[in-house]
């Protein structure tokens, strides 16, 4: 058994479950709390101190929230583990008796396949290990962004990517995962459609 963040967290990210975990093993995204299912130890610490009650035991999900088994599974690969708690989102207050909130949530983030180096189209950013970003044949490096205003990093996005497009993220497996959550973050806020993660081979 494993316990699982349901559709309720979406837009509100409350983190007091976080506080209590003994295993770390909730991960963030940008609207949404992720119990990874292989590393949760089913204490069911965390139940009670969410204040909207958005985590169940797998096996005592309602039957409409069933689908978010295989969504914590998949985003909790792709999202960032988070070990304290932080300030809900801006509008939780106003989100949280919300219904069918699936619909602000990017569950295509989680689709990790493997991308052949080769075989990289346009649209695309790539994460490399040893700290090189290239977006659409642009080379950066990530020491040189980390010293650059978040304004021109966002431009740089904005200038080189077609959000009317599907936007490829490829990542490699020890690539700097604050970097790919920050792209992430900023290419949801700003509408683009469609966001893929790969792993390069």
């Amino acid at each position: 058994m494993t316990y699982v963040v349901t559709e309720t967290c979406i837009k509100c990210k409350y983190t007091d479950c976080v506080e209590v975990c003994p295993v770390d093993c909730f991960y963030e995204g940008p609207e949404f709390l992720v119990i990874h299912p292989d590393e949760c130890i089913d204490c069911g610490l965390c139940v009670p101190e969410c204040p909207i009650e958005a985590i169940y035991p797998d096996d005592e999900l309602p039957n409409d929230q069933i689908e978010f088994v295989e969504i914590n599974a998949k985003l909790a690969d792709v999202y960032e583990n988070i070990t304290e708690a932080k300030e809900p989102l801006p509008d939780a207050d106003n989100f949280k008796d919300v219904e069918n909130k699936k619909q602000f949530l990017n569950i295509d983030i989680g689709n990790k396949e493997k991308a052949p180096i080769n075989e990289i189209n346009s649209n695309t950013i790539l994460l490399y290990d040893n700290g090189d970003i290239v977006i659409n044949n642009t080379k950066f490096k990530i020491n040189e962004l980390s010293n650059m205003d978040n304004i021109i990093f966002e431009n740089t996005l904005l200038d080189n990517l077609d959000k009317e497009k599907v936007v490829c993220l490829n990542v490699e497996g020890k690539a700097y995962h604050e970097w790919a959550m920050k792209i992430m973050e900023f290419l949801q806020k700003n509408n683009f459609i469609d966001v893929q993660i790969k792993t390069l081979k």
